[in-house]
């Protein structure tokens, strides 16, 4: 049997059968909720979501909020590509990136009575910077798909049938519905070879050792947007 703690007005679903557990303390009394999820009869999970990215994440929090039984299959990688190697970090770079474009501006500064010999910075520590926040968000998304009692599975899942699931635990699970959220990878073209230093995908673009001297951009996505305006200005974009 499942259960999650809930706090305050909780979440209660159809099958959420609700509990007060009271304890005394100190003087005080201090009331928990707590919600017991229950399957539909001959399945494991009333909902499985493939994928913890931040659309799988949000469709797990939704189903879990209706009373659900519902696991979500993280493959260890909890927030998906926005979080560990797309908008978060990248936008973390571009804002010290734009720190030091400001600071050389030298004219514009000037203007405003400021005098900066000059601008330096810590790859390494801007690297860290953007890791760190990467990290605190994927840790935070976790936690609150633990919270609310969504069970997350950190294994990569192949669908057997329409409601069988084999994880790369080696376990097979059942559920009523699954929720397909994989995410994507970045497309290569045929005949293109990566080798991570010359030519690369946005994954590998977070992982430069050096700001390139010209740099060709295939795709006019966010993350695209986001290199260009990174590489452009020669700041410390790559980590």
């Amino acid at each position: 049997m499942d259960f999650a703690f809930v706090g305050g007005a909780g979440v209660f679903g159809k099958r959420g059968a609700r509990l007060d557990v009271r304890r005394r303390g100190g003087g005080r009394r201090a009331v928990q909720k707590v919600v017991v999820f229950a399957a539909a009869d001959g399945f494991d999970y009333d909902v499985a979501v493939i994928g913890a990215g931040v659309g799988g994440h949000g469709a797990a929090l939704h189903a879990v909020s209706k009373g659900l039984k519902t696991c979500i299959f993280s493959a260890d990688d909890v927030g998906g590509t926005c979080v560990n190697r797309g908008c978060v970090p990248s936008k973390a770079l571009l804002a010290a990136a734009g720190r030091v474009r400001e600071m050389k501006d030298a004219h514009h500064l000037k203007s405003l009575g400021i005098t900066v010999d000059s601008v330096e910075y810590d790859r390494e520590g801007v690297s860290e910077h953007a890791n760190g926040l990467a990290s605190r968000v994927r840790g935070n998304m976790s936690n609150s798909l633990k919270a609310l009692g969504v069970e997350v599975i950190p294994a990569k899942a192949s669908l057997l049938g329409a409601q069988s699931i084999k994880g790369s635990d080696g376990k097979t699970y059942s559920a009523k519905d699954v929720i397909l959220a994989p995410g994507s990878v970045p497309f290569v073209p045929p005949g293109i070879t990566i080798d991570g230093k010359t030519v690369f995908t946005s994954d590998e673009a977070l992982k430069l050792e050096a700001v390139p001297d010209w740099v060709a951009i295939i795709g006019s996505g966010k993350l695209a947007i986001h290199m260009c305006q990174g590489l452009e200005f020669g700041g410390p974009f790559s980590p």
